[in-house]
C-alpha cells in the first residue's frame, strides 16, 4: 500500500479526520490569544503547538486504539470458549493489534500535527481575522466532506464543525493559555 493510500483508506477515516479536526482545534484554543492580539504566530510558536498536538495525539489514539483492539480478542476468547484469558494477545493476532494500534495512532498524530500547522500558519502570514476565518472555512469543509462519505447533512456538519471552532477559538481567546 503506496503512503498517500493510507489516508483515502475507510479504515483510517476516523484517524485522519479526528486527527485534523484535533489539530485545528488545538491550534485554535492554544493560540487564540497570540493569533487574535495582533502578534500573530510564529515559527516557534507553530513547532510548540505542532509538537504539544502530535504527541498528545498519538499517545491518546494509541490508547484508545490498542484498548479497543484487545477488548476485540478478549470478546473473541470468550466465544471461542479459551479457559485462559490473554491467550490470543500472547498469538501473532496481538502483535497485529500492536501494529495496527500504532499504525492508527501515527496517521492521527500526522494529521494533528498538519491541523495545528493550518490555522497558525494561516494566522502568521495573513491578518489575524482573515486567517481565523479560512481555518473556520477549514473545518466547515471538512465536516461537508465527512457528511458526504456516510450520507449526512452537508450544512449541519459544516455548520457544526465551524461552530465548534468558533467557540474553541472564544474559550482559547478567554484563557489566553500562549499569551
Amino acid at each position: 500500500m503506496k503512503l498517500g493510500a493510507v489516508f483515502v483508506d475507510p479504515r483510517h477515516r476516523l484517524d485522519v479526520v479526528a486527527g485534523i479536526v484535533d489539530g485545528i482545534l488545538n491550534g485554535l484554543i492554544l493560540a487564540a490569544g497570540k493569533l487574535l492580539s495582533g502578534t500573530g504566530a510564529s515559527w516557534m510558536l507553530i513547532i510548540k503547538v505542532g509538537a504539544a498536538t502530535g504527541f498528545t495525539t498519538f499517545f491518546v489514539f494509541f490508547v484508545a486504539h490498542y484498548a479497543q483492539a484487545r477488548t476485540d480478542l478478549v470478546r473473541a476468547e470468550r466465544e471461542l470458549n479459551l479457559m485462559k484469558h490473554g491467550k490470543l494477545a500472547t498469538t501473532r493476532l496481538g502483535q497485529q493489534v500492536l501494529t495496527e494500534s500504532l499504525i492508527g495512532a501515527t496517521i492521527a498524530s500526522f494529521c494533528g500535527l498538519l491541523g495545528a500547522f493550518a490555522p497558525l500558519f494561516l494566522g502568521m502570514v495573513l491578518p489575524p481575522l482573515l486567517g481565523i476565518t479560512i481555518t473556520f472555512l477549514l473545518l466547515g469543509g471538512l465536516g461537508v466532506v465527512l457528511a458526504h462519505t456516510f450520507y449526512g447533512s452537508s450544512w449541519l456538519w459544516g455548520g457544526a464543525i465551524m461552530a465548534g471552532g468558533a467557540l474553541l477559538t472564544y474559550v482559547g481567546l478567554h484563557l489566553d493559555i500562549v499569551g
